[in-house]
């Protein structure tokens, strides 16, 4: 090569990384139409380079413009190193599926396997599958068919029904088999909503696609397809009657699932199974108010088969019916401690309804092991005050001040602030010395067991001080910066891309590390990657330590707040407190619009279809489809207005709205008669719910509440700059 040659390639080379670089620069700025105007000027002096190809790629498909994002793509496909251009070709892929079916699933095919991020190759199988349910694509149905399993198991479903759907004569087997292997996932309901399009439907297929309409909340559409396929070949009688009795049950329909209950047990072949449908008969036998048959329905479940769960129930049927003495007994029979702790609780719940002040002590004070003891000390704590007791509240406090967890730690501040001025300032003093006493991780638990009493004002202050000095502060434009894929498109400048494409190459090994990764979640859009990073980071430092007392970042990372307006909007519509709308989403969903649980619940908030339907009529508004719960604005005004009617319902009580929220407002109503009523207070019906679930979810949920509104009041989401939008 001659000297003319070597210096115009090492001047074009030189051009083509500054250019790149100052694409990277507009891309990591978000000027994309402008990262469009330097790619075509740069295009007509020289070829793009493939790492500047990807980055005008991003900005073509910002716009929508297709053709030019594929044109990009062309060129990316040839970027050094396998991570981008293997996302070059997936993306690439994604746009031929319409017009180059065959090329489209060439590409995407060997992205399939493991070693790449899950990201990557998902977007692979949805390229294949969309070219399935277009084209067919007979000549490569049986590579792609075979190469499905190794597609992650949500991908590896959605291909799956596009082959199902595709498969001529064998369609219907197909979807079968799709439902045998799960009915809970959107796949699954879609290959439902076909095979029951079929006229003459075998039993077992018809059973399994009613099944998952229960499984989606689509009682009413559930019901007949079970009641029709009773009897039928390959249908087992008794879970198909267990079901349509549950979709009674859901409806609040007690009598019509106490028969279908019944006909179930009597159909049951097994002891076990039989143990479990005669609990779920005693639950609506009660729901009901039949407590002599829900009573006998729980022996029966007993006699069946014993377990500690089936013994609690009994013990607090017997409460309800005001047989202390039986249900003390009951307490004898239960074989696991933290059984017999939650036993002793329930017993001592019933004393305090019932005004034996003494007797509930007593029982408190035996309770000492997790995750009971916690919710046991608050409650001794507060009888302690009321007798006058400050200093034996205060040493129960600090007793079980490292177990008590956000709901029972803020129960418990609660009860710091009615000591007098001289008593807490006291105990500040005591616990400042302790801190000033110890070294290492003892000192980080002395200055947790701090926080964990500390009210709010000048004490918090300085705790959240001292903890920032014992924390690295993270390098917010620096940082260990991601590897792999995410590095690489972090490097360009396509920090979004990063975070959509490859979540699991960014830092956290460290506790810096995962609260700058956490921040920069937070930054891009992907609050549950934030939350989960933000978790990370904090159990790394010493989860003992209360977030209330974390440094800033990850207390915001930790309880994020996308997009306030909607928030705030849709529950000023409903007049109720923002604070625990983002509560119950963060709960619910953590705040990922796609989010979809395993009984059906869609969207940020979780709505059940049927629930969704009928809040809807009540507001007069359309009735929502179930896509249309991944509507984030959509699902926010609905959930806030079914929030609203349940504190109405409970006269502006949070913990039972809440639990019904979870757990249906019968069952709650339930839980705050047996709590005592009007005298009941939130944290006794909180500690008094039975079901283990909703106690962990009601509790979370009023602790997201305070920490939200804290957040709000020192600066939140009032007065935060630019909050990245919720989206899919």
């Amino acid at each position: 090569m001659g000297l003319a040659a070597v210096l115009f390639f090492g001047v074009a080379a030189r051009a083509s990384g500054s250019v790149a670089a100052g694409l990277s620069e507009l891309a990591r700025a978000g000027q994309w139409r402008r990262v469009l105007e330097v790619a075509a000027r740069r295009g007509e002096q020289l070829p793009l380079s493939p790492e500047e190809a990807l980055v005008a790629a991003h900005a073509a498909a910002v716009f929508g413009e297709r053709d030019a994002e594929r044109r990009f793509l062309e060129l990316a496909t040839a970027v050094p190193g396998p991570e981008l251009a293997e996302l070059a070709t997936v993306r690439l892929a994604t746009t031929l599926a319409g017009d180059d079916p065959e090329r489209s699933a060439e590409l995407a095919l060997p992205l399939f396997g493991r070693g790449r991020p899950t990201a990557v190759r998902a977007a692979a199988g949805d390229a294949v599958a969309g070219v399935v349910a277009a084209r067919g694509e007979g000549a490569l149905r049986g590579a792609i068919a075979a190469a499905a399993p190794r597609l992650p198991s949500e991908a590896a479903r959605r291909l799956e029904l596009a082959l199902a759907e595709t498969a001529g004569d064998h369609r219907w087997q197909h979807l079968e088999r799709l439902l045998a292997g799960s009915t809970r996932d959107l796949p699954a309901l879609a290959a439902a909503e076909t095979l029951l399009t079929r006229a003459e439907l075998p039993p077992r297929a018809r059973y399994l696609a009613a099944v998952t309409l229960f499984d989606h909340g689509l009682y009413e559409r559930a019901a007949p397809e079970l009641e029709a396929v009773l009897g039928g070949d390959g249908v087992p009688g008794h879970e198909a009657a267990f079901q349509r009795g549950r979709c009674a049950f859901r409806r609040d329909r007690w009598q019509e699932a106490i028969d279908w209950y019944r006909r179930a047990l009597a159909l049951a072949p097994a002891a076990a199974r039989r143990a479990e449908l005669a609990l779920h008969l005693a639950r609506a036998h009660e729901l009901a108010g039949d407590l002599d048959a829900a009573v006998a329905a729980a022996q029966r479940a007993l006699r069946e088969d014993a377990s500690d769960e089936r013994r609690l129930f009994l013990v607090r049927l017997r409460l309800r019916r005001g047989e202390a003495e039986l249900a003390t007994q009951g307490l004898v029979r239960l074989r696991s401690r933290a059984a017999r702790g939650q036993g002793a609780l329930l017993l001592a719940l019933d004393a305090l309804r019932r005004g034996d002040r003494a007797a509930a002590g007593a029982l408190l004070a035996g309770i000492d092991r997790a995750p009971h003891a916690g919710p046991a000390a608050v409650l001794a704590a507060g009888l302690a005050l009321e007798s006058g007791e400050g200093g034996t509240a205060l040493a129960t406090l600090e007793r079980e001040a490292l177990s008590l967890g956000p709901y029972w730690g803020g129960e418990a501040r609660a009860l710091m602030a009615r000591l007098t001025e001289a008593e807490r300032q006291a105990w500040r003093g005591r616990r400042l010395s302790a801190v000033e006493a110890a070294e290492g991780p003892a000192r980080w638990r002395a200055l947790a067991q701090w926080a964990v009493l500390e009210p709010q004002g000048a004490g918090l202050d300085e705790l959240r001080r001292r903890v920032a000095a014992l924390t690295a502060a993270p390098d917010l434009h620096g940082g260990r910066l991601p590897h792999g894929l995410a590095g690489e498109l972090w490097r360009l400048g396509l920090e979004r891309e990063a975070v959509v494409w490859d979540p699991g190459s960014f830092p956290r090994s460290e506790p810096a590390d995962a609260r700058w990764t956490a921040a920069r979640f937070l930054d891009q859009g992907a609050p549950w990657q934030a939350i989960r990073a933000a978790d990370g980071a904090w159990r790394q430092l010493g989860a003992e330590m209360p977030t209330r007392a974390l440094p800033a970042d990850l207390r915001r990372a930790a309880f994020p707040l996308p997009e306030f307006a909607p928030v705030r909007d849709a529950a000023t519509g409903a007049g109720i407190d923002w604070s625990l709308l983002a509560a119950v989403v963060r709960e619910e969903s953590r705040w990922d619009p796609r989010a979809q649980s395993a009984v059906g619940a869609r969207g940020l908030a979780q709505l059940m279809p049927a629930t969704a339907q009928g809040v809807a009529a009540r507001l007069g508004r359309p009735l929502p489809g179930p896509s249309e719960l991944f509507d984030p604005r959509t699902n926010l005004v609905l959930a806030a207005a079914e929030l609203g009617r349940l504190l109405e319902l409970f006269g502006g009580r949070r913990a039972p709205a809440v639990a019904a929220y979870n757990a249906g407002e019968a069952q709650a109503r339930l839980w705050l008669a047996q709590c005592g009523g009007a005298s009941c207070t939130d944290g006794r019906f909180v500690a008094g719910i039975t079901f283990a679930a909703t106690r962990s979810y009601t509790a979370e949920v009023l602790a997201a509440a305070a920490a939200y509104a804290e957040l709000g009041s020192d600066g939140g989401p009032e007065t935060a700059a630019a909050p990245t939008p919720v989206s899919g």
